[in-house]
């Protein structure tokens, strides 16, 4: 509702905590801080911040719910254009990074601390530009599911199935035009969004930053992956999009810092990948 507000204690301002600085939000007030004080409850602006975006804000903004075919659920962010009427079909953009999950209950779980009555855009995506270009952007952390230090062993099932199914779902309802996707995201996302066009027939095109193609540069573990190299050769293989570029479909770009300092991330992936 854009009535209810997120507060939020940022520190005491003095000694006994009688006085302290607050955050104040909701989905439709830009956030702000305030003195209160905590015995007659009275309260003192500190900070008049407007928003900075308003070309973001007026965009649409919908929580959608898609099941894969084995049933398991996840959440999707949908941003529309503010003019956008109910049934008509968008290129569609979809901007992902995925996670990791032994269970649905475990995923489940990772939802318990996002605060719904945030402010709008209070941590919007660049590639949200696009719903003002008149796009339908999906931004969402595909879940990769299994065992205990094993959940790798599924990665590409597992996105080609999240994949499929939130398509099929933004077809049904009518948001997307299946036949002018894109895909992207950066770091793990681009990794991602590569594996995305090797494995998938979906995308017209993808948008990958800062990524790593080839595993075998990453020997001794990558995000939750645990098992090096030589313990777990198929899945760094298999999970490699750099040895099914032939199988590439839809054109990439693809953007790296030149001095990236994360190892796991270096430029050499992005120049080897381009070759």
């Amino acid at each position: 509702s854009p009535t209810e507000s997120s507060v939020e204690l940022e520190l005491p301002l003095v000694p006994d905590f009688t006085r302290a600085l607050i955050r104040r939000e909701s989905v439709a007030s830009f956030p702000n801080y305030y003195a209160v004080d905590l015995r007659s409850g009275t309260e003192t602006a500190v900070t008049k911040n407007a928003d900075p975006m308003p070309e973001f804000t007026r965009l649409q903004r919908k929580r959608i719910w898609v099941t894969r075919a084995d049933g398991v659920r996840f959440l999707v962010k949908l941003t529309l254009p503010a003019d956008y009427q109910q049934g008509t079909r968008l290129p569609g953009m979809l901007w992902l990074y995925p996670f990791e999950y032994t269970s649905q209950s475990d995923y489940d779980r990772s939802l318990r601390t996002e605060n719904i009555n945030q402010f709008v855009t209070g941590q919007p995506r660049a590639i949200e530009y696009l719903a003002t270009q008149g796009d339908a952007v999906a931004n969402f952390n595909p879940p990769i599911f299994g065992e205990s230090g094993r959940m790798n062993d599924n990665y590409v099932f597992d996105l080609r199935n999240n994949l499929a199914a939130v398509i099929d779902e933004l077809d049904r309802q009518g948001y997307i035009d299946r036949a002018r996707l894109g895909i992207g995201g950066h770091s793990y996302g681009a990794f991602s969004t590569v594996n995305a066009l090797v494995h998938t027939p979906f995308f017209k095109a993808g948008i990958a930053g800062d990524g790593m193609y080839n595993r075998s540069l990453t020997p001794w573990g990558f995000q939750n992956e645990r098992r090096d190299f030589w313990e777990g050769q198929k899945t760094y293989l298999d999970m490699s999009p750099f040895f099914n570029a032939d199988k590439m479909t839809g054109a990439l770009l693809m953007y790296h810092s030149i001095e990236d300092q994360n190892v796991g991330t270096a430029p050499i992936s992005s120049e080897r990948m381009m070759h």
